[in-house]
């Protein structure tokens, strides 16, 4: 492509710089989920990659990968490429970049890509024509704030109201901080939630190494007290005109007055305040199987907000098909350790 070329690693200033062209931002794919990345987990590696032209850039793409035994195992890319031409050259420059990324991915014996992107982006068919498969989709769940706080309250359920109203009855408490203690004690909740649904949370290295990288100003946690003590938390952070909520826990003590409600509801409130358009509550599923599992349960607490659905589709690619088999034994070693660790 004349006047297009490739930048392997490109700066931090000229990766945001390309980033801040778009009012929504994306966590996933600034510089800094990167350096968090690999700080979080050692064994991690980043690949990214920018198109410019004429010295300008116009396209990224930012995946991370673990390495084993010389070989990077699945080169994971969430809500990238993203680029920014006109209309008829987008679908031709994401097919570019996912060229070179694999190309990138080749020279360092990276087994597998996976790639996940809204379906509103309508790339499906760049990626059929790149040999990927639709490995499985999800959805992510956000609660618009650009109407203001009042008309959000009377959009949310009822019984979600009676909750918040219930909270500040009870005297629930809520405060912000950048302690270290606090974000012991978050983690302490997480943990407890873990115990109870049995997910797999990100490890609190993970938020160690945002608060040691990111903008003190960008990242905080937010606990709900009752009767003097921290019984609910959410550690939040902010990318563009977005705040993600990147992970919560509560203590079973603390349900009798709602705090996770009026913890929610709070933050909310201090995004609208602050010039925050959205608020992101992370992953559901649409619905739940059953109304017993507790996906249920979780599910109809989010929608109880009245957000939105964006749905997310990922994407595989097999890149280096005759080590598949050193894939699959670094999934069973991995599932393996997660099992000793429950058991600890």
């Amino acid at each position: 492509m004349s006047g297009y070329a490739v930048v392997e690693n490109p700066s931090a200033e000229l990766w945001n710089s390309f980033l801040k062209m778009f009012p929504e931002m994306n966590f996933e794919q600034c510089f800094e989920y990167g350096e968090i990345s690999k700080m979080a987990y050692p064994r991690t590696k980043v690949a990214r990659l920018s198109i410019t032209y004429n010295g300008e850039p116009v396209g990224i793409v930012q995946g991370t990968y673990s390495s084993y035994f010389g070989f990077g195992m699945t080169l994971r890319v969430m809500r990238g490429p993203i680029v920014n031409t006109g209309t008829k050259e987008n679908f031709r420059l994401v097919g570019s970049l996912l060229k070179e990324l694999e190309d990138y991915s080749k020279r360092r014996r990276i087994i597998h890509a996976q790639i996940s992107v809204p379906d509103s982006w309508q790339l499906q068919e760049v990626f059929r024509k790149m040999s990927y498969t639709s490995a499985d989709e999800t959805n992510e769940y956000v609660v618009n704030l650009q109407e203001g706080m009042q008309k959000l309250w009377k959009s949310i359920d009822h019984n979600k109201r009676r909750n918040i109203k219930k909270a500040v009855k009870e005297g629930v408490e809520i405060v912000q901080s950048r302690s270290h203690e606090d974000l012991k004690a978050f983690y302490s909740m997480v943990e407890a939630s873990v115990e109870r649904r049995g997910y797999s949370p990100y490890p609190r290295s993970w938020f160690e190494a945002i608060w040691k990288i990111y903008k003190p100003e960008l990242s905080k946690v937010f606990l709900a007290y009752w009767k003097g003590k921290s019984v609910s938390g959410v550690f939040i952070v902010v990318r563009g005109k977005t705040v993600y909520a990147l992970g919560a826990g509560s203590l079973t003590k603390g349900w009798e007055v709602r705090p996770n409600d009026i913890m929610h509801w709070k933050v909310m409130e201090w995004a609208y305040e602050n010039g925050y358009s959205k608020y992101h509550m992370g992953l559901v599923d649409e619905p739940p199987p059953t109304e017993e599992s507790c996906a249920w349960g979780i599910w109809r607490w989010k929608r109880e907000w009245n957000g939105s659905l964006i749905r997310i589709q990922k994407f595989d690619k097999i890149l280096l098909p005759k080590y598949k088999l050193i894939l699959q034994a670094e999934k069973f070693a991995v599932r393996g350790y997660k099992g000793i660790r429950r058991l600890k």
